[in-house]
């Protein structure tokens, strides 16, 4: 995400004022994480990965296999294609060259709580009105359209957003929303079985560390457009409890802890550029910068399974090292495999340890 994206959604936050978060539960507050499947972020991020799923940065920000087996489920239910198809062309040309749509590929983040129709109600309303932020029509759709509002500012942006959010309210109706209750994601076995993993297994291990972090509970959503990109927002700063993530959705129930794991690798970000700061070290203005900061983020995860569940490291390994493409027939090869992929400098890794244990005893700070 580009710099002046960043500052602008801060102001946008800032403007939000009292807005926690777009409405995590009261049931969050007490359970810590939820874990959920929500129809309205899995439709844009489905429309923005059909639409490109590589993205801005270096990393792609979506499955890059997913369009392709859209396709096919497209093709075998006898509606392909769909205006979506027909469009992805124009809309992935006007997403790249104007590097303010950066910011749709973050945006359920800043409507968190909000329905499919009233996010989409909410974005209509900005895209008919030429300039300056409307009015919103609910608190939980308050913080988004502060922040499209503030970065889409001119009548052409806001044109094609208006289009887009058509394109995608026809994709709902023709495809995706059969689609999506097929796969699996109106069931909630899948996120029922992760809750039961988190609070058994990773909340009591994890706990200090999420404290430290200030990310002691939220949202996390398991969406099928993502991979090894996912998205966090850490909400309003005096808020530990109001956070929200989403990472892909695992294939199956047998594999739900890999969203954990993917947890680990987002919440990873700020141990990291802590650390390097404390290095004189700062990256991540540059695409090679951002590819650093995202290996030693992976690298980072292990680290902290290490400290605190310390047999889960050879999963953890084998699942980033399957993102890259690659396997190891043993535990010894995939050690070396995992470090050749994602390890940072000595001097980084030191730093790296010394900030997890920091963060677990003094929340980061000394």
């Amino acid at each position: 995400m580009s710099k002046k994206l960043i500052a602008v959604l801060s102001l946008a936050l800032l403007w939000g004022g009292g807005i926690t978060g777009g409405g995590v539960s009261a049931q969050a507050v007490q359970r810590g994480w939820i874990f959920s499947s929500l129809p309205a972020t899995d439709l844009w991020f489905h429309g923005m990965a059909v639409v490109d799923p590589f993205g801005p940065g270096p990393l792609p920000l979506y499955d890059t296999g997913y369009p392709n087996r859209v396709r096919r489920a497209k093709e075998a239910a006898g509606v392909f294609p769909t205006a979506l198809d027909d469009r992805a062309g124009y809309f992935q040309g006007a997403f790249r060259r104007d590097p303010a749509f950066e910011i749709l590929h973050f945006l359920p983040l800043y409507f968190a709580g909000a329905g499919r129709t009233e996010v989409f109600t909410a974005l209509e309303l900005i895209a008919m009105q030429p300039t300056g932020i409307p009015r919103a029509p609910s608190q939980r759709t308050a913080l988004g359209m502060a922040a499209v509002g503030s970065v889409l500012t001119t009548q052409a942006q806001r044109t094609i957003l208006g289009e887009f959010i058509a394109v995608l309210r026809a994709e709902w109706d023709g495809f995706f929303q059969s689609y999506w209750q097929e796969a699996g994601g109106a069931t909630g076995e899948l996120e029922t079985t992760l809750q039961a993993l988190w609070g058994d297994r990773y909340q009591p291990a994890l706990g200090p560390l999420l404290a430290g972090l200030k990310m002691n509970g939220g949202t996390v959503t398991l969406s099928p457009a993502l991979w090894t990109e996912g998205r966090v927002f850490a909400g309003v700063p005096q808020d530990p409890m109001d956070n929200v993530l989403v990472v892909a959705r695992p294939t199956d129930v047998g594999n739900a802890k890999e969203a954990v794991y993917s947890m680990l690798r987002e919440l990873s970000f700020p141990l990291v550029r802590q650390a390097m700061e404390k290095l004189g070290e700062a990256r991540g203005a540059t695409d090679q910068g951002e590819s650093l900061v995202a290996q030693a983020a992976v690298y980072s995860g292990a680290l902290i399974l290490e400290m605190y569940l310390p047999e889960e490291i050879s999963a953890y390994k084998e699942f980033f090292l399957s993102r890259t493409g690659g396997a190891s027939p043993s535990a010894k090869a995939a050690d070396e495999a995992f470090r050749s992929a994602f390890a940072p400098t000595e001097a980084l890794e030191t730093a790296l340890r010394e900030e997890i244990i920091t963060t677990v005893t003094t929340g980061g700070e000394g």
